[in-house]
């Protein structure tokens, strides 16, 4: 489940923890979901990560990843996020009628430990 990289500089190993959310809560249709499953999966080969967990139910998703030290999240959360509402929205161009343009919440939560992360998407949803 861990990955390990290494360089002459460096031994690291790095597992993130992410859950971002539908845009007011928009709940995705199954053959969405699986859309957007084999999307994510090619934007981690093509940004060489790996996907070790994922889980979208409804309106949530979840994933855990593991990367080098080189990978910048927010360019990561870009092409997740940003290249599978464009695509999916190619794809179903009904879905983008329906939900009125914005796919994802601008937000997104990422700890390096699911009980962290957990944590975090609690405190905020309590505020």
């Amino acid at each position: 489940m861990y990955e390990i990289h290494s360089n002459k500089y460096h031994v690291s190993c790095l597992q993130y923890h992410i859950t971002f959310f539908t845009n007011n809560y928009i709940l995705l249709e199954k053959e969405e979901i699986d859309f957007v499953k084999s999307y994510f999966k090619n934007v981690s080969t093509r940004h060489e990560f790996k996907i070790v967990g994922m889980e979208i139910q409804g309106f949530s998703v979840k994933l855990v990843i593991n990367c080098k030290t080189t990978h910048y999240i927010p360019n990561i959360m870009k092409a997740l996020k940003g290249g599978s509402a464009r695509f999916l929205y190619k794809q179903f161009p009904e879905t983008k009628v329906k939900n009125g343009g914005s796919l994802w919440d601008q937000k997104y939560y990422i700890a390096t430990d699911n009980q962290q992360l957990d944590n975090l998407v609690q405190d905020y949803k309590d505020t």
